[in-house]
C-alpha cells in the first residue's frame, strides 16, 4: 500500500505539472490529428493489396504503418523518461534529497515516469480512433491481446532506458544510446515497411530487438484480432528480453549509484 501512495503522489505530481502547460498539452495530442493525415496519403500510395509482404497485415499499409508510429512512441518514453526524470533532479538540485528518502532511487524513477506512460497510451489510442476517421480498420481489434503486447512489451523497453539513466550518472550523456537504439527499432523491427521485404541476413538483426516482436504481435492484435494464445511466441520472447534485461540493467544502475555517491558526483550534469 505504501508503494501505491507514493506511486499516486507522483502521478498527480505530474499530471498537475503537464496539464499546468496547456498549449503544449494539447499541442502534444492535436499534432496527431495532423500526424494520421500524413501516413494516411502516405500509405495511399502504396498499392497494398499487391504488396506480397502486406498480406499478412490486411494489405493495408496505412494500417501497418500507423501502429508502427505509434508504438514507437512508447518506445520513445521507455528509453527517455528516467534519464529525463534523472537529469531534471541533477538541475533542480532534488536528486541528493532524493537519495536521503527511504525510496530507492530506481523506485522513483518509475513513479516518475507513470504519468508519461498513461499519457502516451492516451496518445496510442487517439492514434487508432483518429485512424478510423480515414477507414483504419478497427471491427476485429482485440482489446485483451493488444494491451498485454504493450505492457509486456514496455517491459522489455524499459531495461534500455534505465541503462541510459546509468549512463547519464556516470558520463552524464546517454542520449547517443536511445537515438542509436530508437533509429535501429524502427528500421530493423519494421515500423515503416515488413521485416520479411528485408535481405534475410537483416531479418536477423531484427530478431535481436524487443521491438521487432511487440509490433508483430501488435499488428495482430490490431489488424486480425489475435488472441492473447496466438501470440504466445511474440509474448514469449518480450518476456524472456525483460527477464535477462530487467536484472542486469537494475544491476549497472546500482553500480552507477554507488559510483557516483563514492565520487560525489551524483548532482553534476
Amino acid at each position: 500500500m505504501a508503494h501505491l501512495s507514493v506511486a499516486g503522489a507522483f502521478l498527480r505530481r505530474d499530471f498537475k505539472i503537464a496539464t499546468s502547460y496547456h498549449a503544449a498539452f494539447v499541442l502534444q495530442l492535436g499534432s496527431i490529428f495532423l500526424a494520421v493525415p500524413v501516413l494516411y496519403f502516405m500509405g495511399s500510395l502504396v498499392d497494398g493489396n499487391s504488396a506480397v509482404a502486406l498480406k499478412r497485415y490486411g494489405g493495408n499499409y496505412f494500417g501497418f504503418l500507423l501502429i508502427g508510429i505509434a508504438l514507437l512512441d512508447y518506445l520513445a518514453v521507455s528509453l527517455s523518461s528516467f534519464s529525463q526524470s534523472l537529469r531534471d533532479g541533477q538541475l533542480t538540485g532534488t536528486l541528493e534529497i532524493v537519495l536521503l528518502s527511504p525510496t530507492p532511487l530506481i523506485e522513483v524513477l518509475i513513479y516518475s515516469s507513470i504519468w508519461s506512460f498513461l499519457f502516451t497510451t492516451l496518445r496510442f489510442v487517439m492514434y487508432l480512433l483518429v485512424g478510423a476517421l480515414f477507414n483504419l480498420e478497427l471491427g476485429d481489434v482485440n482489446l485483451l491481446s493488444a494491451f498485454t503486447v504493450l505492457f509486456v512489451g514496455v517491459l522489455s523497453f524499459i531495461p534500455f532506458g534505465i541503462v541510459t539513466a546509468s549512463l547519464v550518472m556516470l558520463i552524464k550523456r546517454g542520449e547517443a544510446l536511445n537515438s542509436l537504439f530508437a533509429g535501429a527499432s524502427m528500421f530493423f523491427g519494421g515500423a515503416l515497411f515488413p521485416v520479411a521485404s528485408m535481405p534475410e541476413w537483416l531479418q536477423w538483426i531484427s530478431k535481436l530487438l524487443p521491438f521487432t516482436y511487440a509490433l508483430e504481435g501488435l499488428r495482430q492484435a490490431i489488424q486480425q484480432g489475435a488472441e492473447v494464445t496466438k501470440l504466445i511466441p511474440e509474448l514469449g520472447m518480450l518476456a524472456l528480453f525483460a527477464a535477462i534485461l530487467m536484472p542486469l540493467s537494475c544491476a549497472m544502475f546500482s553500480m552507477a549509484v554507488r559510483h557516483t555517491r563514492t565520487t560525489g558526483s551524483l548532482g553534476h550534469y
